[in-house]
């Protein structure tokens, strides 16, 4: 018989931030799947029926599940994500943090805003910081910590001067974390780097930022397509298993070969 335990999630306990929608929503099934209990963090309440919705999948699936709305931009919010998800662990500890949560609205260097600089850059980066300090204390050895950075960070793809910088840090803070974190609490910290994605975030982007993409997007090496969901969210999970265990301070490519 085949096995497969390294990569079983059975009686794990996981957040995943901006779980309501898109590729955030296939990484928490995808982890009830595999067996854990997951915390399905949305922002707005119009959100709320999407992520009730997830959790029936999850259950369907048979793991645990439980919403929770607070936003990591909001630092008063951030105890509420930590208590959630320590009520569902079986165990008192936490064991998967998704840092998946995150704003991208394309702006040129000319349209660029203080507003737009700190809303996103509250939501990117400030959050994953915060809510990942608050969180240590109650992660178990083995824990796993995953960013969904993004193939911004690297490419140079004109409109994202903020975006694109929010993403840089993430992969930054994985790459000093997965040394703060690893002797000292036995856990781990990765990105995950998605190109163009099918989601709601994308057929929301500008018309004429889709066509300027268009290029690019007919260029990937793996195939001239957008990914869809589920090409980005089994990576994420395999990152969460044990037999990724000696994988850390990395970026996965999940963007089909645009870089690595």
């Amino acid at each position: 018989m085949p096995d497969f335990k390294g990569l079983d999630l059975t009686g794990k306990t996981a957040i995943v931030t901006g779980a309501s929608r898109g590729i955030g929503t296939a990484i928490a099934v995808q982890l009830g799947q595999r067996g854990a209990n997951v915390v399905v963090n949305y922002t707005s309440s119009s959100s709320r029926q999407r992520a009730e919705d997830v959790v029936k999948r999850i259950e369907a699936a048979g793991s645990r599940a439980v919403i929770c709305q607070a936003s990591v931009a909001n630092m008063s919010d951030i105890p509420k994500i930590v208590d959630t998800a320590l009520q569902l662990s079986q165990t008192g500890k936490i064991d998967i943090l998704i840092h998946n949560a995150a704003l991208g609205v394309d702006a040129n260097l000319d349209e660029v805003t203080e507003e737009l600089f700190q809303s996103h850059f509250d939501t990117n980066v400030k959050g994953p910081i915060f809510l990942t300090q608050a969180i240590v204390p109650h992660i178990a050895r083995g824990g796993r910590i995953v960013f969904l950075s993004s193939a911004a960070a690297r490419l140079g793809v004109a409109g994202q001067t903020i975006y694109g910088a929010t993403k840089a840090a993430n992969e930054s803070c994985a790459r000093v974390w997965a040394k703060e974190l690893g002797q000292s609490h036995g856990i781990t910290v990765n990105c995950v780097n998605p190109g163009p994605v099918a989601t709601d975030q994308w057929q929301e982007s500008d018309e004429q930022f889709r066509q300027d993409m268009q290029p690019l997007i007919e260029s990937t090496p793996a195939a001239a397509r957008i990914a869809e969901v589920d090409d980005v969210a089994p990576l994420v999970a395999f990152l969460c298993t044990d037999d990724a265990r000696w994988t850390t301070g990395s970026v996965l490519c999940a963007n089909g070969g645009l870089y690595n």
